[in-house]
């Protein structure tokens, strides 16, 4: 495996945990009822392993560790300078904040609607608008922590690996 491979897949599951803990702290935050359906430590394990697992799904799969080095090098920026990290960061966090954050809230709405009685879930707005509302409330906490874990903690794992990125003037492979 290579080394830019293996600090993606550390911090995918790094920045992953976090954006599920995030997650499960909102859903108990925002809706006391949550705890009534699912135990406080199921919902942040469930949420925890499975933005962990999308999140590695999403490094092996999609190419968002390319594009943001090829997002730092049309800035002319190159590593480890403090504006490749900043631009580089930005495409992993958005790519993976949207899928995460998408597929968490669809799987905690389902799975809270199936516990429901029949007369309980005719009280509740229809279940598009309660996902998307779900949604839209994990977007923006996920989309910091993710974005400054990645900037904080990304270089770090590089040296840590032995991985400085592409030299000045190199990009990644076309």
């Amino acid at each position: 495996m290579n080394k830019e491979r293996l600090v993606g897949i550390i911090m995918s599951v790094i920045v992953s945990a976090a954006m599920g803990a995030v997650s499960a702290a909102l859903v108990i935050h925002t809706n006391p009822n949550a705890s009534k359906v699912h135990s406080v430590g199921l919902i942040y394990a469930s949420n925890i392993l499975l933005s962990i697992v999308l999140g590695m799904i999403i490094t092996i799969v999609l190419p968002l560790g390319r594009l943001g080095s090829s997002l730092a090098r049309k800035a002319h920026a190159a590593p480890p300078s403090l504006k490749f990290i900043l631009l580089n960061a930005i495409p992993n966090s958005v790519g993976n904040t949207l899928i995460i954050s998408m597929v968490l809230s669809f799987v905690g709405v389902l799975t809270a609607r199936l516990k429901l009685s029949e007369e309980a879930l005719n009280q509740l707005p229809p279940f598009v608008i309660m996902w998307l509302g779900s949604w839209a409330k994990l977007i923006l906490p996920t989309l910091i922590i993710s974005y400054v874990l990645s900037i904080v903690l990304a270089p770090i794992v590089a040296r840590l690996v032995g991985f400085n990125g592409p030299q000045k003037g190199q990009g990644p492979k076309k």
